[in-house]
């Protein structure tokens, strides 16, 4: 079992606020209709591979020019 931050804001909160993204809104909605394992699952594989690619991202030298803008 995860160790939940004492912030963390519960599944009610981030659909009311309004500064939580539209994306994130959807995909809690979403998962909400879906059995609760499989979308926990779900979210942590694809929290996973998302920081692959960021990482994999940062690790990637860019061009002189795309550092500057």
């Amino acid at each position: 079992m995860l160790a939940i931050p004492p912030d963390l804001p519960d599944i009610t909160a981030l659909l009311d606020d309004p500064s939580s993204s539209f994306w994130l809104r959807s995909a809690l909605k979403s998962a909400l209709l879906r059995d609760p394992l499989d979308a926990a699952h779900d979210a942590r594989v694809l929290a996973l591979v998302l920081q692959v690619r960021v990482d994999t991202l940062l690790a990637t030298p860019q061009p002189k020019e795309m550092l500057l803008s």
